[in-house]
């Protein structure tokens, strides 16, 4: 009778030690699954890593501890280069080291020489630049002039569709750089 309790017992202690590591695997992939999908204000942003033509590989982590606003474009999208002056006129007014951009460009036919040319027209010379069609379909991007702003750890705090005014650019950046 005591044997049969102490199998019982094992059994038990097993099915735990089972269940347990199961539930210890799974936490992570229900984590990922949720920030992947989510991208929702209050969220850790997905990673990234993209080709910069003049920076070379950046990562998420080339911008932690600055905030950051991720502006998804074409070089043709005239509301989205109005955003990026009006972007542009802001980052003047924070002494131009305040925050960090980075322009990713959706357009498959678009080469680094327009990344660069329109950089230079509309943006500033430290911002970054790159081609990121699979960033764009990991964060959800379905139109252009879709912009991103995370706080300097990598939290999304604002999303938006709308062409950027300067008004609104500095109401969301201004908090995040106290």
């Amino acid at each position: 009778m005591q044997e049969i309790k102490i199998k019982k017992s094992y059994l038990i202690i097993g099915f735990i030690v089972v269940l347990a590591l199961a539930v210890l695997l799974l936490i992570p992939k229900f984590a990922q699954n949720s920030v992947k999908e989510g991208l929702n204000v209050g969220q850790l942003a997905p990673d990234f890593t993209l080709q910069d033509p003049v920076n070379g590989i950046i990562t998420k982590e080339t911008f932690q501890g600055k905030p950051l606003i991720i502006f998804f474009t074409t070089t043709w999208c005239v509301p989205c280069q109005i955003g990026a002056q009006n972007l542009a006129k802001y980052d003047d007014e924070t002494g131009g080291n305040a925050f960090n951009v980075l322009i990713v460009f959706v357009d498959e036919r678009e080469t680094d020489s327009q990344f660069l040319t329109w950089k230079e027209k509309f943006g500033r010379s430290d911002w970054y630049v790159a081609k990121g069609i699979e960033m764009a379909e990991n964060y959800k991007v379905q139109y252009l002039d879709t912009k991103y702003v995370f706080d300097k750890n990598g939290i999304i705090k604002w999303f938006d569709l709308r062409p950027l005014e300067y008004s609104t650019t500095k109401s969301i950046l201004q908090p995040l750089l106290s």
